[in-house]
């Protein structure tokens, strides 16, 4: 008896079960439909747009189509599943359409999350963005359905909708519109900024030279998504094993590329000149990227140009190396990426030695440059210091065998290794990297610039360029012009960018300048590196803040202690009137130490900072009024914003604001120890500029929540060097005596302001 009422009720259960899915969809006609299909084109875009940013190597349409398909069947199966357990549990709503719905959710949810958008903003755009889909869906299914009286009042709300939005949108504040604000402000900033108006002072960089040139390829032979690297290859290299460094090569990773860690290749695109030689050679190395979107050849128009000039050129292979999302990414990378720039020293000192290369007798292994972007200009850096980190390895060429005469970092890392970072020594070093950086968004070879030194006084210099306008990508271009793969690159999105040619100009004015004068003692360019308005027309307009430094630089001051009144040993200082004067460390964007010390100066109306220099007459005996005062500076008056916040009148509010804005006004006092001094200001030699102002995305209010808060912060401050030739004082008082300098003071007038002081010394001129 029990038996049969089981079944009996078991089969009640289960005819009650197939009626209502057997139903499942008849609530889902009509309007509804729409819904679905405008829910399934979102997701679509979604997932082309995530594909995009995560490459298989089998090419975009292959990502996206397949992408496509899964997605389509993943919603079909996932809409169904939503649509019977609502049937079930008897809902009477569009199943079908509230699971499509579900999905799309959860789907755009996911993508955003792992946009780093973080997971409040992740939740509110997804659920927004599905509703907003479903509800246009609605409306089209609607408007599809009316006829031609409720057509022409649907279309007209529609229209009104549309005037709307496009209202507010276009009423967002300029700086989260995506293109917008920026471009007439950087050139209304250029076209009223401190720009030199007398001819340059040499021939522009950037222009091609006299020598023709051959480009060629070197290559295991065996690549097996480059021809130019497999059988096209014009050299044939060695294989090299990197397992010492590399313990982790992932199993997709070697199927994608068809060797592990064991059996790197040596593969390199040259631009060698025609001609006798021996002439120098730049090896370039890029950075970190997707790994199935190849760098290495991003930089064919550095090695044209330099090639032209009669300097030979390698941009070395090491995608190998990258990240895939795949894949991932070897750990400890780093020395892999340095090592391997040192075994292709080693490959072409080989070539060198085989008379039937094109290497035979045409490179000076004692005048190299390592020129690297991002990953590689750490690694550039690291190679140029090898023995930190590679003393005990005999694999690699003697260290007598080369010389490193330069390191070129753009935009570069500086990870500690091994708990080590880099240090030159009697190196020339130049740096370059964007405000507008949304990769490294800190400027980090500010912080490799500081640990380059010239114990040796010799002819070595070193020099750094903070470009307003500029990013991270474009300076390889095969990078394209957003830092950041889909879909987070939807949302970051730094405004008024330069244009790609540009910023790519403005690198090879100052590679090609910084190489020939390193490499071929072309002394006509020294200036650039001193000053960036020597440049004239030749750069592209936006601000640029630029610092330097020589073998022959006399340290007075580096504000190193803790003591405020001790600026360095052999100095005493004094502050009148300001309301706050520390020394303390450079802070970057995400308020970190850049391990670099120096005097805070802040003062509300006006004040004074006077540095008196003991035992003068032995620290400037060389001292003339050919010699040049040299400090770096940066003004952070944007850092008033936090008193903004917290003021109340509106006179005070405007006048920080201002004070934000605009370039500060200082005097400069020299004084020797007879009491004779002279004083000018400082805009009569450059203008102190207010630090530069980054916002890297368009959508409002995420600014402090993607990416974990590292685009939090606007501003980083950067030094500006200020050179101010001591015969400009002399001609102010020709009392005064530059070899009997015995103080400096700072004026600080039309406060509130803030300054950072570093680096104060003197070289000699001529």
């Amino acid at each position: 008896m029990n038996l049969e009422y089981e079944i009996t009720e078991s089969k009640r259960i289960t005819s009650r079960l197939r009626n209502r899915l057997a139903g499942l969809h008849l609530r889902d006609s009509g309007v509804w439909k729409g819904a679905i299909a405008a829910l399934w084109l979102l997701t679509c875009a979604a997932v082309a747009a995530a594909a995009m940013g995560m490459p298989t190597g089998l090419g975009k349409p292959f990502d996206v189509t397949a992408g496509i398909a899964l997605n389509t069947m993943g919603m079909a199966v996932a809409s169904w599943l939503i649509a019977a357990l609502l049937a079930i549990c008897g809902c009477r709503v569009p199943r079908l359409t509230v699971g499509s719905l579900l999905y799309t959710g959860v789907l755009l949810y996911v993508v955003l999350f792992f946009s780093e958008l973080g997971w409040k903003a992740s939740l509110l755009y997804s659920a927004a963005c599905a509703l907003a889909a479903a509800g246009a869906g609605l409306l089209a299914g609607a408007m599809a359905r009316l006829d031609r009286r409720g057509l022409r009042r649907a279309l007209g709300l529609a229209a009104v909708l549309a005037f709307v939005a496009a209202l507010l949108w276009s009423g967002l504040p300029q700086r989260f519109m995506p293109g917008g604000a920026g471009v007439d402000d950087a050139a209304q900033r250029t076209a009223e900024g401190d720009q030199r108006e007398e001819p340059p002072l040499f021939s522009d960089p950037s222009e091609p030279g006299s020598f023709a040139y051959r480009e060629f390829t070197y290559a295991s032979g065996k690549d097996k998504h480059r021809e130019e690297f497999g059988r096209q290859a014009d050299l044939v290299s060695a294989s090299v094993d990197a397992s010492a460094y590399i313990n982790n090569w992932a199993w997709l990773r070697k199927q994608f590329w068809g060797f592990d860690e064991a059996g790197l290749p040596l593969n390199g695109r040259v631009w060698m000149p025609e001609g006798e030689g021996p002439f120098p050679i730049v090896l370039m190395v890029h950075g970190n990227h997707l790994m199935e979107n190849f760098s290495d050849d991003g930089y064919g128009y550095l090695g044209r140009l330099l090639a032209s000039k009669g300097i030979a050129a390698v941009s070395i292979d090491e995608n190998f190396l990258n990240y895939s999302v795949w894949s991932g990414i070897p750990d400890e990378d780093m020395k892999p990426r340095a090592w391997l720039m040192m075994k292709h020293i080693e490959q072409l000192q080989a070539y060198a030695l085989q008379e039937t290369s094109p290497f035979y007798g045409r490179i000076d292994f004692r005048r190299i440059a390592l020129l690297g972007h991002s990953r590689g200009g750490q690694a550039a850096a690291m190679a140029a210091d090898a023995s930190r980190w590679f003393t005990g390895d005999a694999g690699l060429p003697p260290s007598d065998s080369y010389a490193i005469q330069a390191v070129i970092a753009l935009a570069p890392t500086d990870t500690e290794v091994d708990g080590k970072r880099p240090e030159l020594r009697d190196i020339s070093y130049l740096t370059l990297q964007g405000a507008k950086d949304a990769d490294l968004v800190n400027f980090y070879g500010d912080r490799q610039y500081g640990r380059v030194s010239f114990p040796s006084h010799d002819s070595a210099f070193k020099a750094s360029l903070y470009i307003e306008d500029a990013n991270h990508s474009q300076f390889n271009t095969s990078w394209g012009r957003s830092d950041n793969a889909l879909p987070a690159g939807l949302f970051i999105r730094p405004q008024a960018l330069l244009p790609a040619e540009d910023q790519r100009m403005i690198a090879e004015v100052y590679v090609a300048a910084f190489a020939e004068t390193v490499l071929l003692d072309e002394a006509a360019y020294e200036p650039l590196f001193r000053d960036y308005r020597t440049a004239g027309g030749y750069l592209p307009d936006t601000r640029y803040y630029n610092q330097y430094e020589n073998g022959d630089f006399r340290l007075l001051a580096d504000f190193s202690g803790a003591d405020r009144e001790v600026p360095s040993p052999g100095a005493t200082a004094q502050a009148t009137d300001l309301s706050d004067w520390r020394h303390v460390n450079a802070l970057n964007r995400q308020g970190e130490a850049k391990s670099d010390r120096g005097v805070l100066l802040e003062w509300q109306d006006e004040g004074s900072y006077t540095i008196k220099l003991d035992d003068a007459s032995v620290r400037l005996a060389d001292a003339d009024e050919e010699s040049i005062l040299m400090f770096s500076l940066a003004n952070m008056s944007r850092d008033l914003e936090e008193q903004i916040e917290n003021e109340e009148e509106p006179e005070e509010i405007e006048a920080l604001e201002s004070a934000m804005e605009t370039p500060l006004a200082i005097e400069i006092e020299l004084r020797d120890d007879s009491g004779n001094f002279a004083r000018l200001p400082l805009d009569e030699f450059m203008e102190a500029e207010p630090q530069v102002e980054t916002r890297f995305t368009w959508l409002p209010g995420i600014e402090e929540i993607v990416a974990k808060g590292k685009f939090k912060d606007a501003e980083e401050p950067v030094y500006q060097t200020y050179e101010l030739p001591l015969e400009e004082f002399r001609a102010a008082n020709p009392g005064f005596d530059p070899s009997r300098w015995a103080s400096l003071t700072f004026y600080f007038r039309e406060g509130p302001g803030k300054v950072m002081l570093d680096s104060l010394g003197w070289i000699a001129g001529g």
